[in-house]
């Protein structure tokens, strides 16, 4: 028997990014998947600007943007010689607040080794060919009877762990195991071929389509394999056979020529085996039993349309992973666990639902209701996803507005608001001058997913200094104060508040997007470990308020 403060079943994004976090933290972890190979291919390939912001606090984010690709745009054959070009996500410049305003392409598989190379540094390997028989909880842990197989037989290894996360997929054994059921439903007569084809003599500066849904289409996106001349398949209509095209490559390699047009495409043997995907639209009623948690896939299945999936199970992860190292540090409040649900559940029905309506825009014409479904709005972006209603919020009006509420309040918007409410996520703001060294940082390079970070926007010392004290007196390395002066504002160098960092608000960009006037009183914005504002206060009640709901008593 050997012991494990968290073991993760399930060796995709999900599993690696809360494995990450968890490790980023310092607390021992083991991952587990079944398959006896790692995957190949692009599914899961679509990287929101949030998830991007996720990857730089986990600091993968140079690794991800080098070997991925910016969304390359559209371009639509109309099938009598002529095209046209758009772009399927909004193009947009780089803000101070927000970064990184591009959808990224990278597959998964490239996504999960850049994760495992960053657990591997922190002495975190995946264990294949692994999975759980039982899960049995008690009081203090779960005992979970993993099977492995080797050379051909199957042995038996006892794994005593402080919790366990399944993030083992939509077919995963941990959901069945402590009992959790998918609520939903399932679309036989909805669904397209997919798969990565080796395709030479296209243009791949464009993703390229033929046809329009709900007739025949068939979309050709190019990959990160460019050398290798990889694309990926989209098909889809009427007149496909998609079973068949799964089994006779011929047929499917037929199909492609016809509605494209071109009949002498060079199309070569499947880098990938092709797939019938069809619609589950589910989820499950709670993410948490006792000490199991679900995420990602094991926890939500939907359409890929709109690209929400993967992203939206890296929230999870992160979510779930900052929370559960407090827990194995016995520094987290009885409560805070429970949150995971109370936050990630609404935001994924609103996800199901939104992706479910670009489905039927794309492929259903009886539940069409736009005339161009591959034009993406901006709310797709993730910047706006928030936990306004949270328990653990401090300093938010905001509640959360329930099914019937005009959408544009519910967790998904385009992230453009005109105030900042405790739940939101955390703006970036370039150019603040560290006055300890006179460096030029950036807010996002302070947040960790390892510590909450207070921004405390104010020159009245006497406050700050109070201020800072009370930080200090929360558990070694889970809190960071970072004093922010106006830039107008004299200093004194060495600072006097004996706060971690002092920073200069040389471009007045920290001020503007935290909503703060100088001059004004002490104002805090709480920045948890997943980058959102867990609180905005003015004084130290609405700060203590806050971390009595994360820290222990």
């Amino acid at each position: 028997m050997t012991k494990t403060n968290i073991l993760i079943v399930g060796a995709g994004p999900t599993g690696l990014v809360c494995a990450l976090t968890l490790a980023l933290n310092g607390i021992p972890v083991r991952v587990i998947d079944k398959l006896d190979n790692l995957l190949v291919g692009q599914r899961g390939a679509t990287i929101m600007p949030r998830t991007l912001e996720l990857y730089h606090f986990l600091g993968i984010l140079e690794d991800v943007t080098h070997l991925g690709n910016v969304a390359p745009q559209i371009k639509q054959f109309d099938g009598a010689g002529g095209s046209k070009v758009f772009p399927m996500f909004p193009i947009a410049a780089p803000t101070p607040a927000i970064p990184e305003p591009l959808v990224y392409f990278l597959g998964q598989d490239a996504t999960c080794r850049i994760l495992r190379d960053a657990l591997k540094k922190l002495g975190v390997e995946v264990e294949m060919s692994a999975t759980p028989s039982s899960l049995d909880q008690y009081d203090s842990g779960v005992r979970a009877t993993i099977v492995r197989k080797h050379e051909g037989r199957s042995i038996e290894e006892i794994i005593e762990a402080g919790y366990v996360v399944g993030a083992d997929g939509a077919k995963g054994v941990v959901r069945k195991l402590v009992g959790l059921s998918f609520m939903g439903e399932s679309r036989e007569s909805t669904g397209f071929l997919s798969g990565d084809l080796e395709v030479h003599g296209l243009d791949n500066t464009y993703w390229h389509s033929w046809g329009v849904p709900p007739n025949d289409q068939v979309m050709l996106r190019p990959t990160d394999r460019v050398k290798e001349n990889v694309w990926f398949l989209i098909a889809s209509g009427p007149n496909l056979d998609r079973d068949r095209g799964v089994s006779d490559f011929e047929y499917a390699k037929q199909f492609i020529r016809q509605v494209s047009k071109q009949p002498h495409m060079d199309i070569r043997s499947p880098y990938v085996g092709l797939s019938n995907w069809k619609p589950n639209i589910r989820m499950v009623e709670t993410f948490q039993k006792e000490r199991i948690f679900i995420a990602g896939d094991a926890a939500h299945v939907h359409s890929p349309t709109g690209g929400q999936g993967m992203n939206s199970s890296i929230m999870d992860a992160v979510n779930l992973g900052w929370k559960l190292s407090l827990a194995c540090k016995h520094l987290a409040h009885p409560l805070l666990l429970e949150t995971y649900t109370e936050e990630r559940r609404p935001v994924i029905q609103d996800m199901l639902f939104y992706t479910t309506a670009i489905l039927n825009n794309t492929f259903d014409k009886q539940r069409k209701t736009v005339e161009s479904p591959w034009t993406r709005p901006a709310s797709l972006s993730m910047l706006g996803v928030h936990y306004r209603w949270s328990s653990i919020v401090e300093g938010s009006q905001e509640v959360w507005p329930g099914e019937d509420a005009d959408y544009q309040q519910q967790p998904h918007s385009d992230g453009a608001v005109d105030h900042l409410h405790a739940g939101d996520r955390a703006p970036d703001a370039p150019n603040v001058i560290d006055a300890r060294t006179g460096d030029s940082r950036r807010l996002f390079d302070l947040y960790k997913v390892s510590r909450h970070t207070v921004l405390i926007f104010s020159d009245q010392r006497d406050q700050v200094a109070s201020l800072v004290e009370r930080i200090r007196l929360y558990p070694d390395a889970t809190v960071t104060s970072v004093v922010i002066y106006a830039y107008e504002a004299s200093i004194e160098v060495p600072d006097t508040t004996g706060a971690d960092i002092v920073l200069h608000d040389k471009s007045g960009h920290a001020y503007r997007g935290y909503g703060v006037i100088a001059g004004e009183p002490v104002h805090l914005a709480i920045v948890r470990p997943d980058g959102i504002i867990g609180g905005l206060a003015r004084d130290l009640e609405g700060l203590s308020l806050y971390f009595s709901r994360i820290f222990t008593a």
